[in-house]
């Protein structure tokens, strides 16, 4: 299997390159696209993919796809998602060019989830072109709405009912066996008289760190602000804050810009209903990481701290609303916490709204599955091999008995969701070689 796909890795690359061109970002649904044209796109290019390798396939209304090979009545699957977060501002390379600098192949997808998905694919594909015998079936399941509300694979579960028990080519290597549970709260404040000192729009998705924020409000409002960090530039009457995009699950790793936008604004006076959003963010939020400010900080020994991100802030003539995402150790309970946030939310008038969680999983290390993909880690690395906890949500979560194996190797800094997002050639390659390996040893 190894030498065929170093045989054939320029295929490998370059259906990972078409993929990568397709902007497969969510968007409103459009008749047979429930989550937009980019995201149908990327799928039926997945699926013709492989059905040009030789794969049964099959479409499921567009929220969802698999590619199936192999006999027997036990089912072996990987789940990634072909859905992607917004591009975003700073990066150096066309974010859907899929071009190639220094060995590196850019561009949003790359690392989360095209990229790990497409060699997952790959390295099925040399399994049948090697004809490697297996005694269970195997399918790679393509996930279409994974950066949001799991619509798509919540759509597969409901008509395909075979247990899922496999991995998703999603997280990190080793082998991630436990992830916190999610938390995805909106924030409302409808106000009791039209706002018209000042509009706010920060951020595009709950689980990034925003990394553009920008305010538009009248002259004699900027005149009071005092000290204005270097972050924030002001122009006539529009103030912008930078900071730097991140993962959700890893809020150090960049800079809020709502958060800074809002920290310079609460210096300025403004309507009642408006600046109580803004001293919200700044009292309870701020520049922080793990939920102190609001009092839901929470620590244990197995997954680690609590993690508390202002994803989205926008204010505008009628109402405020903010998006908050919180990943929350295995130990811990969401309803704590929401009650919290409710409790302290509506000291400033404001109140929760929708609420999407996804609670925490945990597989025993001792699990056969969790021990083979230690082993083929090891074999094919020469490096140790364990199993860990992230902050992260995986697909590993739908799963009767999941995992998250890769796509990122100790050493390497993580970067979806990420400008300049990117994957090594080199690690695009092992990846597809790994992943043989593993759903081989799965399906045996």
């Amino acid at each position: 299997m190894e030498n065929f796909i170093e045989k054939n890795k320029d295929g490998l690359i370059e259906i990972v390159r078409e993929i990568l061109k397709i902007r497969s970002v969510e968007q409103e649904a459009a008749e047979n696209a429930p989550f937009g044209e980019g995201v149908k796109a990327a799928l039926q290019f997945a699926l013709a993919t492989g059905e040009k390798m030789g794969f049964k396939v099959k479409n499921l209304d567009n929220y969802a796809g698999y590619v199936e090979y192999g006999e027997g009545k036990e089912l072996i699957s990987v789940l990634g998602h072909l859905d992607v977060v917004p591009e975003g501002n700073g990066w150096d390379y066309p974010p859907y060019g899929a071009e190639i600098y220094d060995g590196k192949l850019y561009g949003r997808g790359t690392s989360d989830d095209k990229g790990p998905i497409m060699a997952a694919l790959f390295g099925l594909y040399a399994i049948k072109e090697m004809r490697i015998p297996l005694k269970k079936r195997v399918r790679i399941i393509f996930g279409t709405n994974e950066e949001s509300d799991w619509k798509g694979i919540n759509y597969y579960k409901s008509i395909e009912k075979e247990p899922l028990i496999g991995f998703t080519p999603d997280g990190n290597f080793p082998v991630i066996n436990c992830e916190k549970g999610i938390l995805r709260i909106t924030l409302v404040k409808k106000f009791a008289y039209d706002n018209m000192d000042i509009t706010v729009k920060g951020g595009e998705r709950a689980n990034m760190v925003p990394d553009y924020a920008e305010a538009m409000l009248d002259q004699k409002i900027i005149k009071q602000i005092q000290n204005v960090p270097e972050s924030i530039s002001i122009s006539e009457n529009k103030i912008i804050a930078k900071g730097r995009s991140a993962h959700a699950a890893k809020p150090w790793q960049g800079e809020n810009a709502a958060a800074i936008l809002c920290e310079t604004l609460s210096q300025v006076s403004m309507s009642e209903d408006v600046k109580s959003i803004i001293q919200f963010v700044s009292d309870k939020i701020g520049r922080t990481f793990y939920g102190e400010k609001i009092g839901v900080e929470k620590e244990d020994k197995l997954s680690g701290k609590l993690t508390l991100n202002l994803g989205v802030l926008n204010i505008d003539k009628k109402h405020g609303k903010m998006l908050i995402d919180i990943r929350y150790p295995v130990t811990d309970k969401m309803e704590r916490i929401v009650d919290h946030i409710k409790m302290e939310a509506e000291k400033y008038g404001i109140l929760v709204g929708k609420i999407f969680s996804l609670l925490p999983i945990f597989v025993d290390e001792k699990e056969p599955l969790v021990q083979k993909l230690i082993s083929t880690y090891e074999e094919e690395t020469g490096e140790k091999g364990c199993a860990m906890a992230i902050g992260g949500g995986t697909y590993s979560r739908i799963m009767d008995k999941g995992v998250a194996f890769g796509p990122v190797f100790p050493g390497v800094k993580p970067v979806e969701h990420e400008a300049n997002e990117y994957i090594s050639i080199d690690n695009l390659v092992k990846l597809a070689k790994i992943y043989a390996k593993a759903i081989q040893r799965l399906a045996e």
